[in-house]
């Protein structure tokens, strides 16, 4: 069947770049208990680390949550972290009438061990998100092969900080994000996505609904650029969403962001999923929402299972999301790698196949 510009859409999660040598959110979970055990700089913080997983998991049980149940990765930590580093200036300071004895004597008085450990994860993550072998991430390539298949321009979204996209970028590939060039002259501007830009038209405008490893904020203007080398942003000052409790920043261009992934979400035909964990609760509530519209778009999720388990990870996916069994018939599982499926010799075909039919399709 034919298919229209905005019929399909991408969001990538965390599994989309792990073949490019970039970490999970779990594995990078493992990697730090790793480092905390074995590496000296770290070890300072391993008490005060098993002292915050360990009431992270308390906090989940109470809540009736155990073992797989508890949502507890990377993102969990750093979000915990940042939380406990506010210290008074949290709103909930005043309710407080004292902080556990053990956690104030590993972090500090004044917190500021917590602050040294965040910092220290965020420094960490930077250097993964750069991984020396770009090469690993040249099945990215299948988005190219796909878009030129259908011959309109892909919008993707992404959850994800580093650069496997970006670095598609030719003199025939052209991905909107939003930057005319790298450096404080050239700032992000959200007209660049609009359909009447004067701007030609890119083979995919690129969403990044959490930020990325490259962006930079002006100091005083609070203007967003972005730089062809992140050597330069601290590590505290990265432009991440992430370890904080708010999703959604006032700040552009975050909102802007959101805003268009529901406004696709509800328009679409098909979204393609690739290595998303359903972990984020204002993505899923979205994605629901979606599902339920009239439009009622079709959700291909890949994700790294076997065959003879793709069924049960559908009733799991259908689950989080909270949709019945009517709607349940709007999931499906492609088992396998992100990388497996975007060098899919067929995967243009496959992605047609799965637009639900419509009356105003062509036919």
């Amino acid at each position: 069947m034919n298919s229209r510009s905005k019929d399909i859409i991408f969001l990538l999660g965390a599994g989309a770049s792990a073949d490019a040598g970039i970490p999970t959110s779990a594995l990078m979970i493992e990697l730090i208990e790793d480092l905390l055990c074995k590496d000296r700089p770290w070890q300072r913080f391993n008490q005060l680390y098993n002292h915050v997983k360990s009431a992270i998991h308390y906090s989940a049980g109470l809540r009736g949550h155990f073992n797989n149940q508890v949502s507890y990765n990377i993102e969990t930590l750093v979000n915990t972290l940042y939380e406990l580093e506010r210290n008074e200036e949290h709103p909930l300071y005043p309710f407080i009438a004292a902080w556990n004895s053990r956690f104030v004597s590993l972090a500090s008085s004044d917190f500021s061990g917590v602050g040294e450990f965040r910092r220290k994860i965020l420094a960490i993550l930077k250097k993964w998100m750069c991984p020396e072998d770009t090469s690993a991430s040249e099945y990215y390539k299948g988005i190219i092969n796909l878009q030129k298949y259908l011959n309109f321009p892909l919008p993707v979204f992404s959850l994800n900080y580093d650069l496997c996209v970006e670095d598609l970028e030719s003199q025939e590939f052209r991905i909107e994000t939003g930057f005319s060039g790298h450096g404080p002259k050239h700032v992000w501007d959200w007209e660049r996505f609009e359909e009447d830009s004067p701007n030609p038209s890119p083979q995919v405008f690129l969403y990044k609904l959490h930020g990325s490893i490259n962006w930079k904020r002006d100091e005083g203007t609070k203007q967003l650029f972005c730089v062809p080398q992140v050597e330069s942003i601290d590590a505290d000052r990265m432009e991440l969403i992430f370890g904080r409790d708010f999703k959604l920043d006032a700040a552009d261009p975050y909102l802007f962001y959101a805003y268009h992934f529901r406004r696709f979400v509800l328009t679409t035909r098909l979204v393609v999923v690739v290595g998303y964990g359903f972990g984020d609760a204002h993505i899923n509530k979205m994605l629901t929402q979606g599902i339920r519209h009239g439009n009622r778009p079709h959700l291909l999720v890949v994700t790294n299972c076997a065959e003879d388990d793709k069924e049960r990870k559908r009733i799991d996916i259908a689950k989080t999301l909270d949709v019945d069994d009517r709607d349940r018939s709007q999931l499906s599982v492609w088992p396998g790698k992100a990388k497996q499926f975007l060098e899919e010799p067929g995967l243009a075909q496959l992605l047609l196949d799965r637009i639900p039919k419509s009356e105003e399709a062509p036919f």
